[in-house]
């Protein structure tokens, strides 16, 4: 009886194996596992997030402490809008704590220890990824749609669109060889030549290209130096975001036109239409629109109005949201009391450029 139990443990132990290699691997497209087995340092888990962002990182990997403020950038600009993020490492709470306090506020979102390494077994492992920092986006019908670096431009391009449901990595990745080359035009200033296949790439789909259609007003403002024809771009722009209804897009303008570092020169008040449309067309319940036309008043330097709009996108915010626009909110007031622009807060700011992407071995330590 004893050796039929033994012989039974023993083909059990050589199964196990087989079947877990033979399992499906995650990837872009796959249902995004359950989250489990986490315990929380920071923050807890949202019961319906639009879009959930898991991370992999470990306080010792340089790589992941210098993508922190970016996630943190693209969490604060877009948690009043329904994003999640949660940082997962396996190290223990004794070294996890003291570096999230070490942040000061620079890592604001859910941070959870995988003490048994479930999370890692179900995301990273059965993606094949073996480098950190990782980061899988989960979409609103809870199908994975970006597996990577968080310092790929796609993974914020990713984030964005998830949240209003138009990001398809199919078409971005058809995309991808026709903006390589734009960019490489750009470089040797052929403008003509990048013009025509940016414009190729906006044709795949408006809806979806619309950083794109900005991109082109960067090259053609602060590249080529065309102020005459950016501006005719921003306005052909807006009328097109106004038409289609898309506030986010809206938005987007809006930021770039009043205080983007990429250009050379604002537009103000062509921003502040930007951001008077939004507000037409916005639900109630929205604090995007009134957080938008706070920060163009403030790039225009109207304080006073700046601070009363600010205030309205607290008042209406989700509770999860309303910390990084009381952040905002407390400069703006500071600059009011000064009479002077000050540092503002990252989730007030243009998202800077990530750099170029570095992983190291998950268990490098």
């Amino acid at each position: 009886m004893l050796t039929r139990v033994l012989s039974l443990i023993a083909v059990a132990a050589v199964a196990l194996p087989v079947a877990a290699q033979d399992a499906p691997k995650l990837k872009v497209g796959s249902e995004a596992p359950a989250i489990d087995g986490l315990e929380f340092v920071q923050g807890e888990l949202s019961s319906s997030p639009k879009v959930r962002v898991v991370e992999f990182w470990a306080t010792w990997c340089p790589p992941c402490r210098k993508s922190i403020p970016h996630i943190n950038e693209i969490y604060q600009a877009n948690s009043a809008n329904g994003l999640e993020v949660i940082g997962i490492t396996d190290e223990p709470r004794a070294k996890v704590e003291p570096f999230i306090r070490q942040q000061s506020g620079r890592m604001s979102y859910t941070v959870a220890i995988d003490p048994e390494k479930k999370m890692s077994q179900a995301f990273m492992q059965a993606a094949g990824q073996s480098g950190i920092p990782c980061t899988f986006v989960i979409g609103q019908n809870n199908k994975i749609v970006y597996i990577g670096h968080p310092m790929d431009e796609e993974f914020a391009r990713a984030v964005k669109l998830s949240l209003s449901g138009r990001y398809d990595p199919i078409l971005f990745k058809q995309a991808e060889p026709i903006l390589d080359a734009a960019r490489r035009s750009v470089k040797s200033r052929n403008f003509k030549d990048a013009y025509k296949r940016f414009d190729e790439v906006i044709a795949l789909d408006p809806s979806v290209f619309t950083d794109v259609a900005i991109e082109k007003y960067r090259v053609m403002l602060s590249d080529e130096k065309d102020a005459a024809g950016a501006r005719s771009l921003a306005e052909t722009m807006m009328n097109a975001f106004v038409d289609a209804g898309d506030s986010g897009a809206l938005r987007d303008l809006a930021v770039t036109l009043s205080s983007d570092p990429r250009v050379t020169t604002y537009d103000n008040d062509l921003a502040l239409r930007c951001a008077d449309a939004m507000l037409k067309s916005a639900s109630s319940g929205d604090p995007a629109p009134y957080g938008t036309l706070a920060s163009v008043l403030y790039a225009k330097g109207d304080f006073a109005k700046a601070v009363e709009n600010q205030k309205k996108a607290v008042r209406i915010a989700m509770p999860a949201a309303k910390g990084a626009l009381k952040a905002t909110l407390e400069s703006y007031e500071l600059a009011l009391k000064r009479g002077t622009k000050v540092s503002l807060p990252t989730a007030a700011a243009v998202p800077t450029d990530p750099g170029t992407p570095e992983t190291v071995p998950a268990s490098a330590k």
